[in-house]
């Protein structure tokens, strides 16, 4: 919610979906909208799939209670379980 610090395009986000589509990544015929939005939001761990069925990208584990309530370690378990994720690796930090 800022200025951002990188100049993208229109054509840069066609660029990539097109990219996405020839690796398989994304099929608008299976894509399922909304698991998508589901997962997308704060409060319901703010997850998606960076390459899907091989990487996911979440903000979260919170060790704390915010507006959004606390999304823990032990809330994202279930949500990994269900989606195949066998390993976590924080880039973040701790």
């Amino acid at each position: 919610m800022g200025t951002c610090a990188y100049k993208c395009t229109v054509e840069h986000c066609l660029n990539g979906l097109d990219l996405g589509i020839k690796l398989g990544w994304y099929d608008y015929k299976t894509f399922d909208v909304v698991e998508y939005q589901h997962y997308e939001k704060v409060e319901n761990g703010d997850l998606n799939w960076t390459v899907p069925g091989k990487f996911i990208s979440f903000s979260g584990p919170l060790n704390v209670t915010d507006k959004y309530g606390s999304f823990t370690p032990d809330d994202y378990v279930p949500i990994f379980k269900k989606m195949g994720v066998t390993l976590v690796i924080r880039l973040n930090k701790p």
